[in-house]
């Protein structure tokens, strides 16, 4: 019996899926293509893998034996490959990297175009989701390396982290904006405007949640309450630009759209939390020279931002 990793790939896009069409998507080959080699891996084993229903596809009892091992199977040879191309010194491959919001837009972009010049012959795949996405796309061997918000990861032995970036958070609107006028912005004046804002790590969600919390506050809604709640802040951004929401984003998020005019800080007494980002990645999991090249080129792409964070801030007389 000859099961070869290409059929494995193919199940275990199946069962993820859980249907055939969004799985061959996935692995640019035909559906029929797919159909066939899941048959062909079926009839080679002598059991159903899958069972086929109306709304998708269904793993079977054997399936599921063969899909855990499968993907065991699948991830000592990815070992194997990685220990190899440290061992030569090779630089090509496969690099998966899992990402946050703000360093998925302001950060990680820079460092892997960066890295695609340096090392063409990488299949880079890059996975923008929410902070609480990457841990598990870690853990799960679905990613190589993280970018993101390291707090919630930092105690945990699973993990070893790096942290890059701490700037400080600042209230940000279009530039016409009904507030950009005003010399010191309170907070009551937040509440009369949608905040727009990605998933929070627990410890800005508490700075968020505090605003409904004093005398006069103006209920369960909030001040400080994300009322517009998008995945990536490049929709944040179009967003406020085109309306009178306000966001908090870091001074690199928004450079560009600072120097050109277009956006403002809101200038408030509030204090504001600060970033705490950075590398995440498997606790003795040795980086390939893919990844170690790509955290070299954000160690130095992160340099590049802190010295446009320096200054704007001696532009808008931040301290």
């Amino acid at each position: 019996m000859k099961i070869s990793f290409r059929q494995l790939t193919h199940a275990l896009a199946l069962a993820r899926h859980r249907n055939f069409r969004l799985a061959a998507a996935e692995l640019h080959i035909s559906q029929p293509a797919l159909t066939r080699s899941i048959m062909a891996l079926e009839g080679l084993l002598g059991a159903r893998l899958f069972d086929r229903l109306s709304s998708g596809v269904e793993l079977t009892a054997a399936g599921e034996i063969v899909l855990q091992r499968g993907h065991r199977v699948l991830q000592e040879s990815e070992d194997m490959e990685r220990a190899l191309a440290d061992l030569l010194g090779m630089v090509r491959g496969r690099l998966v990297i899992s990402t946050g919001p703000y360093p998925g837009d302001s950060l990680v972009p820079d460092a892997v175009a960066a890295l695609m010049r340096r090392a063409p012959d990488i299949h880079c795949h890059i996975r923008e989701v929410d902070w609480t996405g990457v841990a598990r796309h870690l853990l799960d061997r679905e990613s190589d390396l993280g970018v993101a918000d390291i707090s919630e990861v930092e105690g945990d032995e699973r993990f070893a982290t790096e942290l890059l970036i701490t700037d400080p958070f600042y209230f940000v609107c279009r530039s016409r904006h009904p507030l950009a006028s005003k010399s010191r912005v309170e907070l009551a004046d937040f509440g009369r405007y949608a905040l727009v804002g990605n998933r929070t790590p627990e410890r800005v969600a508490r700075f968020l949640a505090a605003g409904v919390t004093g005398p006069g506050d103006p209920g369960p809604a909030g001040p400080f309450r994300a009322k517009i709640d998008v995945e990536t802040f490049a929709a944040t951004r179009r967003i406020l630009l085109a309306s009178d929401g306000i966001s908090m984003a870091p001074l690199a998020q928004v450079a560009a759209q600072l120097r050109d005019g277009s956006m403002t800080l809101l200038r408030t007494d509030i204090e504001t939390p600060r970033m705490h980002s950075g590398l995440i990645y498997h606790r003795g999991r040795s980086f390939s020279p893919a990844a170690a090249l790509f955290a070299d080129e954000l160690r130095r792409i992160k340099g590049d931002l802190d010295r446009q964070t320096a200054d704007l801030s001696a532009r808008y007389g931040l301290g």
